[in-house]
């Protein structure tokens, strides 16, 4: 077999053709084919095509401008049998180096210098009584199935999506609404303040106008009267003299009263910040795409109302050789390429961690290391703070394995708990809910509650940023708020006792860890309900303090006063 393995790789060396004739093959020879016989089902060149055509005068030959259906022809080369970069040519070889199957023009192509080369029908003994073909119906059945979910899926997103352009259409129409609203209120203001003031000026114009013709005929009839007087009459002349000089003296004083006021006019000046706040804004709201990377089905393949159960668990070792004390994690976060970023407050370290929960890099922080929440592509935050009331957020940037710390911000007050949406970041302080810009401006205060010392721990946000959820680990309760910070629910549950870490999944799932009651609950969207109690104590819950959903591994990642990471995989 070896010999002939390597005379015909000798014959394809000379000159490598996509067809061969068939004719000249039988010879020995290699010569590039030009024709394809469809009823011979053979190849041939320039000169067995002449021989062929002499013989077989009404079977139809294809030349090579029809080169394409050579291949698709039946009986050239079975289909499946048929190599995907040489068409005309059949695989007969495996390559082992490269676990590929192989056409006589491949390996002489790329595989010269491979040295584990096998004959198909060498290996291909015995394969119906190997245990993978066995299976492959099944699992291509699986995969079949699998596929056909996913496409359903995909249709079932189309359709929300289309729902979701609607409902944000209807927003957003309703956003034009209340402005429309809020723009016919003003104007009915600014006019019915125009018309009082033009009421108002009116009225002096008419008061003027009445003094004047009041004056004017008071004049008139105090001068008539004294003409009408003859000359014997000394006495009423004086009389009436007197009288008019005091007429004259009102007269006068009204006219220098009323010239005060050349005239009654109104001007108008528009409030300029109202057609530059407006101008200034594009669109009526921010547009973000939520895409789910991952793996590994996605969870948000699960329905909203899902209840998951726990199908088994795993831990893994997150201690250093360096650290000097037992790992106490405070924060977790997954990045899309599926490594995790952890810190550890009592060592005083950020660890990176690959997809096997392998430690890989770590940094150093100066003060103590509360959450992490990822922001970016590569990007995180850490919230640091010491007991010298020295609090920052930390933006370390994860390139080629690598923690870098790239800039710092400094805050006035504890940062416990770091969540993220859109371009704000929401740092908890304890007793306090503030949102920041990217940048670290303060936006407001969003929520309190000084009932307790911890009273606003972690936080978690819906991936609509309508709904933020709140563990208050003094009065064990989780607390539900809209986006205004008006308090939607409080929950309270016997396995709730000193809630800490909580998590809200990107389709809507929300998880809990209690610190007291060694419990992980899953809680439903509203966040009054408890639908299950995950995990506890004899699952391998020890003292929880944040926790974390992989929808690249489909399992809660739960830590703690722990040196090891506990997966909970969940179905």
């Amino acid at each position: 077999m070896a010999s002939k393995f390597e005379s015909s790789i000798q014959r394809s060396c000379d000159f490598i053709h996509d067809f061969a004739c068939s004719a000249c093959e039988e010879d020995g020879l290699n010569t590039e084919a030009q024709y394809f016989c469809n009823q011979c089902m053979k190849h041939y060149c320039d000169n067995c095509v002449t021989k062929h055509n002499g013989l077989y005068k009404r079977h139809t030959v294809l030349d090579r401008k029809d080169v394409k259906k050579w291949a698709a022809a039946p009986g050239t080369v079975d289909v499946l049998e048929r190599c995907k970069r040489h068409p005309g040519e059949a695989l007969k070889l495996v390559c082992g180096e490269h676990d590929q199957l192989c056409c006589h023009v491949c390996i002489s192509i790329d595989h010269r210098h491979c040295s584990s080369i096998q004959h198909i029908p060498d290996v291909a003994k015995d394969i119906r009584k190997d245990p993978g073909f066995r299976q492959l119906p099944q699992q291509v059945a699986v995969l079949r199935k699998q596929i056909e979910d996913m496409k359903n899926d995909r249709k079932k997103n189309s359709s929300s999506l289309r729902k979701t352009r609607t409902a944000i259409v209807d927003e957003i129409q309703a956003i034009r609404k209340k402005i429309n609203d809020i723009l016919d209120k003003m104007e009915k203001t600014t006019v019915q303040e125009l018309d009082r003031l033009v009421a108002d000026q009116d009225m002096s114009i008419k008061k003027d106008m009445e003094s004047c013709t009041q004056m004017h005929d008071e004049l008139k009839n105090i001068i008539d009267d004294i003409q009408s007087i003859d000359s014997s009459g000394e006495p009423p002349l004086y009389i009436g003299f007197r009288k008019c000089e005091e007429k004259i003296k009102q007269a006068k004083e009204i006219l220098q009263n009323m010239s005060s006021v050349v005239k009654y006019d109104l001007t108008f000046r528009k409030h300029n910040g109202i057609e530059d706040n407006l101008s200034s804004m594009k669109t009526f709201g921010e547009l973000n795409e939520c895409n789910v990377f991952g793996k590994q089905p996605l969870i948000s393949l699960f329905p909203r109302d899902h209840v998951f159960g726990i199908k088994g668990y795993k831990e893994y070792n997150v201690k250093m050789s360096s650290d000097k004390d037992k790992c106490d994690i405070l924060g977790i976060c997954e990045l899309p390429g599926g490594e995790i970023v952890i810190t550890d407050f009592t060592n005083m370290k950020v660890k990176l961690l690959d997809q096997e929960y392998r430690v890989v890099d770590h940094c150093d922080v100066p003060k103590y290391p509360f959450d992490v929440c990822h922001i970016g592509w590569n990007e995180v935050v850490v919230c640091v703070n010491n007991n010298d009331g020295i609090c920052e957020l930390h933006f370390i940037n994860i390139a080629k394995g690598k923690l870098v710390t790239t800039r710092k911000l400094s805050l006035s007050h504890r940062c416990y708990g770091a969540a993220q949406h859109g371009n704000n970041l929401y740092i908890s302080s304890n007793t306090a809910l503030y949102v920041y810009t990217m940048t670290g401006k303060l936006v407001k205060k969003l929520y309190e509650d000084k009932s307790g010392d911890n009273t606003v721990m972690r936080i978690a946000i819906c991936n609509d940023g309508k709904t933020i959820y709140i563990t208050n680990f003094s009065n064990n309760q989780l607390i539900t708020l809209d986006n205004n910070g008006n308090k939607l629910a409080t929950f309270t549950d016997p396995d709730l006792v000193a809630p800490d870490g909580v998590h809200s999944t990107t389709a809507g799932h929300v998880f809990v860890c209690c610190f007291n009651s060694n419990t992980v609950l899953q809680v439903d969207q509203d966040g009054k309900t408890k639908l299950a109690t995950q995990a506890r104590k004899q699952d391998g819950v020890h003292h929880p303090q944040v926790l974390f959903f992989s929808s690249r591994t489909s399992s809660l990642v739960v830590a703690g006063e722990k040196d090891t990471l506990l997966v909970l995989n969940v179905r």
